[in-house]
């Protein structure tokens, strides 16, 4: 099953949270 995940930024970065959730669906499963 593929995830979905919505990037929140400030116009340049990725949101340190954004990056966790990222990560953590990766874990979860490959396909982002």
């Amino acid at each position: 099953m593929a995830s979905l995940v919505i990037a929140e930024h400030n116009g340049n970065t990725l949101l340190p949270s954004t990056l966790s959730t990222i990560t953590a669906a990766k874990a979860i499963n490959s396909d982002i």
